[in-house]
């Protein structure tokens, strides 16, 4: 079996996992991509790594980027952002947000925050995460972060990774989220097209 396809099948079985209890289902609407390419080389072999993705589902707008270039070296450090919006129609109230990483990251220790609105005010805020290795990291909140058209509230989360323990080859890594909305069905995209090109240690881009 490749090293693809163990990849693969490890992370079906950890999504499983954390999606056991039925808290996410897969949507319909995301478009799954790679999770390694063929090609383990440099960004000028691999021309096309995409750093962000946005999907739509109803009225909720979710785009998921990394933070500065997404080429990273193997001792750096790697942030996610992923920003959920509503364009019009109802508001919404996001409970959870599940941050699905390449197998291998590191979730840094209390740098997971949220910025949502609370007390007539868009505040940034750092929050309690449930980290697997194996998938990723997770916030929630039972009273729901709100969601409006209504003067464009927003949610956004920020997690940051360590990807100095990561024992893979240098490679282009898919990235993925899964949301659970109050009154919609649930919602996740495994492999977004967020990537990580992971280069050789001492050669890393990263900026905050």
């Amino acid at each position: 079996m490749s090293r693809t396809t163990l990849r693969r099948v490890a992370s079906v079985a950890a999504a499983t996992t954390l999606l056991a209890g039925g808290l996410f289902a897969t949507a319909t609407t995301a478009t799954a991509q790679s999770s390694i390419l063929g090609d383990f080389g440099s960004t000028a072999s691999v021309p096309d790594i995409p750093a962000s993705a946005t999907v739509k589902v109803d009225n909720l707008t979710i785009t998921k980027s990394i933070v500065g270039s997404n080429s990273i070296a193997i001792d750096g450090e790697v942030t996610y952002r992923t920003t959920i919006s509503a364009g019009d129609g109802p508001d919404r109230l996001i409970k959870r947000i599940v941050d699905l990483n390449p197998i291998g990251l590191v979730y840094v220790q209390g740098s997971a925050k949220v910025t949502a609105w609370q007390d007539g005010q868009l505040t940034t805020a750092y929050v309690n995460a449930s980290a697997s290795a194996d998938v990723g990291v997770a916030v929630s909140n039972a009273a729901g972060w709100l969601v409006s058209a209504i003067g464009n509230k927003s949610v956004t989360f920020e997690v940051t990774y360590s990807v100095k323990d990561l024992n893979f080859n240098p490679g282009v890594f898919d990235s993925g989220l899964a949301i659970e909305v109050d009154g919609m069905a649930e919602l996740e995209w495994p492999e977004m097209g967020v990537k990580l090109n992971l280069v050789g240690s001492g050669n890393s881009v990263f900026s905050s």
